[in-house]
C-alpha cells in the first residue's frame, strides 16, 4: 500500500480548494491582529471556530464556519495574507499547481472592490510563487445565494483585470435547476481559452445539476458525487471527458457518502472518468490532498499508477497555460 510519504512527494496539482476555508488558525489570528479584530488568543478554540461541526447534518451546516473566517477577510492585506498562507500550505503539501477559488462579492462588506479583491488573492499568490516552487491561478466564484444580477456584476467587474484569474464557478447551498438561474452570467467572462468554466453540481444529491452543468458547457464538475451509479450521467461525463473534482473528506463530512469507503474511487477509475482528488477546505475539513490520496490507498488500493492518472487528470483538465502544463505533466511523467 502507497505510505502517505510517497504520496506527499509525489508532484500533485488541486483543482478545488476554496481560500476562505483553507486558512491556517495561527493566519487568521495574524489578520485579525493586523486589522484590530477581537479573535481570541487561544489557538485550539480559534481552530474550532473554523472546522465543520462534528455533527453536520448537511451541507449547509458545513458551511457554518465560513460565516466566522469571512469577518477577517474584509481587506487586500487580510486577503493577500490567506492567499500566500494557502499556497504555502500547499507547497509542502507537495503540490506543484493549485487552482484557489474565492468569492469576491463576501470580502466586500467593508468598501473593497471585486478588482481590489481579486489584486489582493492574486499578490499573495505571486508572493508564494517566488518563494517556493509552486504554481498558482484564481477561479472566482459567484454566491447562488445572490441574485443573477449581482451574479453578473461579479463576472463582469471580474473580466480581463488579472491574469490569475482563469476560470469561474458557482459556490453556496447546491438547489435543484441552479444552472438554469445564472447560464446567462457565464457568457459575460467565460471565453473557452483564457477564462473557463468549472461548477460546483452533484454535491447534494441532485444528478440533474450535473447534466445541466455539462450543457452549460462546463469543462469541470465540483464533487459531482451525485453521478455515482447514474448511468445517463455518469456517461456523459465520460463522454465528454468532463474531469470530477473529487472530494471525499468533505463528502463524508456532508453526508453525501456515509464512509469514504462508498467514495467510487475505482468504479470511476475503471471506467476512465477524468477524476482528480482534492481537499476542498483544508482547514474546515482539517485535511490535506495527501490525506485525501492516502485514504484511498487506505479504502481503495489506489496504486502509484492510480496517483499518477489521477494528477495528469488534474493538470490536463487545469485552467493553466499550455506551457505549464507541458510542465507539469513532465515533471508528473519523469517522477
Amino acid at each position: 500500500m502507497l505510505d502517505k510519504v510517497a504520496i506527499q512527494k509525489f508532484p500533485k496539482a488541486e483543482l478545488h480548494c476554496h481560500l476562505d476555508g483553507s486558512i491556517r488558525p495561527q493566519t487568521l489570528q495574524k489578520i485579525a491582529a493586523m486589522t484590530g479584530a477581537e479573535i481570541g488568543t487561544d489557538l485550539a478554540t480559534v481552530m474550532e471556530k473554523m472546522t465543520a461541526p462534528q455533527n453536520a447534518e448537511n451541507l449547509a451546516d458545513y458551511l457554518q464556519p465560513f460565516e466566522f473566517v469571512l469577518q477577517y477577510l474584509q481587506s487586500e492585506k487580510a486577503l493577500e495574507m490567506a492567499a500566500f498562507d494557502v499556497m504555502e500550505q500547499a507547497y509542502h503539501d507537495g503540490v506543484k499547481y493549485i487552482e484557489i477559488r474565492f468569492a469576491p462579492s463576501l470580502s466586500m462588506e467593508k468598501g473593497l472592490t471585486v478588482a481590489e479583491t481579486i489584486a489582493a488573492v492574486a499578490a499573495g499568490i505571486s508572493h508564494a510563487e517566488r518563494q517556493f516552487p509552486i504554481y498558482g491561478n484564481i477561479l472566482v466564484c459567484g454566491m447562488r445565494t445572490d441574485s443573477e444580477n449581482e451574479v453578473e456584476q461579479i463576472f463582469t467587474r471580474s473580466k480581463a483585470i488579472n491574469e490569475k484569474v482563469v476560470g469561474i464557478d458557482l459556490a453556496g447551498p447546491e438547489v435543484a435547476g441552479f444552472v438554469a438561474d445564472y447560464q446567462d452570467s457565464f457568457a459575460l467572462i467565460v471565453d473557452g481559452e483564457k477564462v473557463q468554466l468549472t461548477l460546483h453540481a452533484g454535491e447534494c444529491g441532485c444528478a440533474n445539476n450535473i447534466l445541466a452543468a455539462i450543457a452549460a458547457g462546463s469543462k469541470r464538475i465540483g464533487h459531482g458525487i451525485a453521478a455515482l451509479g447514474n448511468q445517463d450521467v455518469e456517461e456523459q461525463l465520460l463522454e465528454k471527458e468532463v474531469c470530477i473534482e473529487g472530494c471525499p473528506t468533505s463528502n463524508v463530512q456532508t453526508h453525501a457518502l456515509k464512509s469514504k469507503s462508498d467514495y467510487p474511487f475505482q468504479r470511476w477509475m475503471k471506467q476512465g472518468q477524468k477524476l482528480c482528488l482534492n481537499t476542498d477546505n483544508r482547514t474546515v475539513s482539517v485535511t490535506t490532498l495527501t490525506d485525501e490520496y492516502y485514504e484511498m490507498a487506505v479504502h481503495h488500493e489506489m496504486t502509484m499508477q492510480q496517483l499518477k492518472q489521477c494528477n495528469q487528470n488534474a493538470v490536463q483538465s487545469s485552467f493553466a497555460s499550455a506551457p505549464l502544463k507541458a510542465e507539469l505533466l513532465e515533471a508528473i511523467s519523469e517522477y
